[in-house]
């Protein structure tokens, strides 16, 4: 990368570091401290200075500033975190410090736990709703497991909502942005009776114009509008003094328009400029600017008559994008569920019980090509069902002690059809891709504190997790008989040429995987793919921290987590193809120090980490007879090193910076990767891919934000702030795809009652409209990116009755 790209978070981070070490005198006579922050990151309240892990925590104020909306606002926030999507399917993928799954298909769960209010979300494409109506967020890194439902290998985010209160409260929010977006938020809180509270939000996002996204084919045309509505209920019975329950009620509806790919010149990449497996019609290649001149690839022999395509290319407008005419992504997506949270003190033991159930729906087109043709379009009709039971129990009357123990249950299963449309492109055939997954899991968990000496603790935790996992599917002609006619001639002789036997023929409406594995039932032939896998493992934790001194905290964690293996819900033509990936293991040393500096006016924290990284799942291309589509693997070994620093400083009187700075050093140690560019069936070529680096892992992040509150008369105060993000490039997955760095800055200033009653405030994100993107990929015609936004503002209403 060139050097000027590292001048803007060297120049920020020695900036910052100068003004912490040089100017003292800042805040010299200043009686003021920062608030102190309350996480339940260990299952109780505690100051989160006291809490010997890494925990980043983000207010309901924080999260109002920063515009977060969504999971995936989260990364601009999270040093050592990124949320990005592999391609525009609606599957977001989390990753911390290095840890992390990027695989698009539904099936996949997250390395990165995810609780909305104690409850478990198993699969990452059913956090992407809304995020209203937040108490807090807090980001727990590294193995999880002996305090939560489900254990992880990367870390968790626990989504904590506001709770019903005892006294009446109502507020409004309202929003107006660029591109004619309107968000509407609500909620009503008190109480029903003397013992019941009860608490209802509500929350829209609306589009008023076409969207953000520009057509390359078609002037006028664009895409990106919002049509999302969410809505919770909470209610709060206090059955007696020491026994409370409640009940969340929850539903979301998201009717939006998906984003759409950007198709690019693979030259940048040192590629051809689009792939060789391409359309087998005549192909125009141009770019949108001009820059570059005309291209003209000719039909295959014999397939002149086929009417010829345009690929345009485009790389320095974050707007511009392609997707067909008739064929525009979107998404009628549906969350439905309720949990019961059981709360009783015993005295001396206080029992918790959560029972949970959610349903998720999604209808989800998506174009992964960025072109105006039907070269990749698809489309996945799922239902996932999730049920979930919790149970702990845990007590602190033992002075200096503290113990919990637990036991979790959990059952989901996926039913899911997913679509493929190429009959424009290499293939010229739809296919359905129909299976069905269902996961029982069933753990037991332990977590013990116990202060062996004054201002010191040893913490031990143990988790036994036994998983099963089956799977059943097929990739099947669609009924139009595309399959044996425009594909199966050309399979055929590829299998017999490799050794295969012949299979038989394809009808319409006929599963058309073709069993190449020996010594199995039906080999050779085309049939549904049926495999079940089990996962039983061991994880724990062991840390000891130690507090010299009021404010201070030095702690040292040695810790293992897993995460079970499971199966590939893209498209296939093969049994090889659907073989179970399996289970990954991290084990992760680290240490760190929390401290309290001048007068509580300074938190700084800062945490060094080293991870053990054994058989990391990882997307790998599948050798096929009609190329290569997604497959899935394992990589043997690779290690994380990395340090992290976290920074709150009340500089003056109403005057905050706040810093964040994450260094990660990943690398694959050990893993023989197949060349998705080179290999064609039956042959297969792979590389020693030793040496790359993780992915979604850059080597540097940053965030900082210095806020400015003052007041202006006895009953109105102003508020100015401004912060910025970066992140350093890497790679979507392990085999090279490469994502540039980027620098984002944004602004807002507002007015607001003293009391709290009202504020209006105005804001911009991504104010210098710097290009960037989330992902690099590949399709059947081209090489992609998913664009980031370009510049957002607008202006918000917060009104408290």
């Amino acid at each position: 990368m060139p050097a000027k790209k590292k001048f803007p978070l060297l120049c920020v981070t020695s900036c910052l570091v100068l003004l912490f070490t040089a100017s003292p005198n800042l805040v010299l006579g200043q009686q003021a401290a920062l608030e102190e922050v309350i996480v339940t990151a260990q299952k109780r309240e505690q100051d989160i200075n006291d809490v010997g892990i890494t925990v980043n925590a983000f207010s309901a104020a924080q999260l109002d500033n920063y515009g977060v909306r969504s999971a995936e606002d989260l990364e601009a926030l999270t040093p050592g975190m990124t949320v990005t999507n592999s391609q525009p399917s609606g599957v977001p993928i989390y990753t911390i410090r290095g840890v992390g799954f990027a695989e698009f298909t539904t099936t996949a769960s997250s390395t990165v736990g995810l609780y909305f209010d104690e409850v478990s979300i198993p699969y990452s494409v059913m956090s992407r709703g809304a995020l209203f109506d937040m108490e807090r967020i807090e980001v727990l890194k590294g193995p999880q497991g002996d305090l939560y439902g489900r254990n992880t290998t990367a870390g968790q985010i626990n989504f904590i909502t506001r709770k019903p209160t005892t006294e009446p409260e109502a507020g409004i929010k309202l929003g107006y942005s660029r591109f004619d977006v309107i968000d509407a938020e609500g909620f009503i809180s008190g109480p029903l009776t003397d013992s019941v509270q009860a608490r209802l939000a509500v929350k829209t996002t609306q589009s008023a114009g076409d969207g953000w996204q520009k057509s390359l084919s078609r002037p006028g045309d664009a895409l990106g509008e919002k049509d999302d509505v969410a809505v919770r209920g909470l209610v709060n019975v206090d059955m007696n003094d020491d026994a409370s329950l409640l009940l969340n009620i929850h539903y979301f509806r998201d009717e939006s328009e998906n984003m759409a790919a950007t198709a690019f010149d693979g030259l940048t990449l040192g590629f051809p400029s689009s792939l060789n497996i391409g359309p087998l019609s005549q192909t125009n290649l141009i770019t949108a600017d001009g820059s570059a001149p005309p291209q003209t690839l000719p039909a295959a022999p014999g397939l002149e008559f086929l009417p010829p395509v345009t690929i345009i290319f485009s790389e320095d407008d974050s707007r511009a994008a392609d997707w067909g005419e008739n064929y525009r992504p979107g998404r009628d997506n549906t969350l439905k569920g309720l949990s019961a949270k059981l709360d009783w003190d015993f005295g001396n033991i206080n029992l918790t019980s959560i029972t949970a159930y959610d349903h998720f729906d999604r209808t989800e087109r998506y174009d992964s090509s960025g072109v105006d043709f039907e070269d990749a379009y698809s489309e996945n009709n799922t239902d996932v069902k999730v049920f979930t039971q919790e149970i702990r129990i845990s007590s602190s009357s033992i002075p200096k002690l503290y113990w919990l123990a637990g036991m979790f249950y959990s059952d989901d299963r996926i039913d899911e059809s997913y679509l493929l449309n190429m009959s424009e492109s290499v293939y010229l055939i739809d296919i359905d891709t129909r299976y069905e997954q269902e996961t029982t899991s069933i753990a037991v968990f332990g977590h013990l504190e116990y202060e062996f000496v004054e201002n010191a603790r040893l913490i031990l935790g143990g988790r036994y997790t036994d998983e099963e996992r089956e799977w059943s599917g097929c990739t099947y002609d669609t009924g139009d008989g595309g399959l044996a006619l425009g594909l199966w001639p050309f399979l055929v002789p590829a299998f017999t040429f490799a050794g295969f036997p012949a299979p038989d023929p394809i009808g319409p409406g006929d599963c058309a995987v073709y069993n190449d594995v020996p010594g199995t039932p039906n080999y050779g032939q085309l049939t549904i793919f049926s495999d079940e896998i089990s996962t039983d493992r061991w994880m724990w934790k062991v840390t000891l921290d130690y507090s010299p001194l009021d404010g201070t905290l030095f702690y040292g964690t040695v810790s293992r987590g897993f995460k079970s293996g499971g199966f590939n819900g893209a498209a296939a033509l093969t049994h090889s193809q659907l073989q179970p990936y399996g289970p990954e293991t991290l084990t992760a040393y680290e240490l760190g120090v929390k401290t309290s500096l001048l007068q509580g006016r300074l938190q700084f924290n800062a945490a060094g980490f080293y991870y053990d990284y054994k058989d990391k799942q990882e997307p790998s291309p599948a050798v096929t007879a009609v190329g290569n589509i997604v497959g899935l693997t394992n990589v043997p070994e690779s290690e994380v090193i990395g340090a992290e620093i976290e920074a709150h400083w009340l500089l003056t009187e109403g005057l905050t910076l706040d810093l964040g700075v994450a260094y990660l050093d990943t690398e694959v140690k050990e893993f023989e990767a197949i060349d998705g560019i080179l290999s064609a069936f039956p042959t297969v070529i792979t590389f020693d891919a030793s040496g790359f680096e993780l992915a979604n892992s850059p080597n540097w992040q940053a965030n900082g934000t210095l806020t400015y509150q003052w007041p202006v008369s006895g009953t109105l105060s102003m508020m100015v702030a401004g912060d910025f993000s970066y992140k350093d490039d890497n790679d979507g997955t392990v085999d090279q795809m490469p994502i540039s760095d980027y620098f984002l800055v944004n602004a807002r200033a507002g007015v607001m009652a003293n009391d709290g009653k009202w504020s209006v405030t105005v804001w911009g994100r991504n104010v210098f409209d710097e290009e960037y993107w989330h992902s690099t990929s590949t399709s059947n015609c081209c090489f992609v990116r998913l664009n980031g936004m370009p510049a957002t503002y607008g202006v918000s209403l917060d009104y408290n009755f």
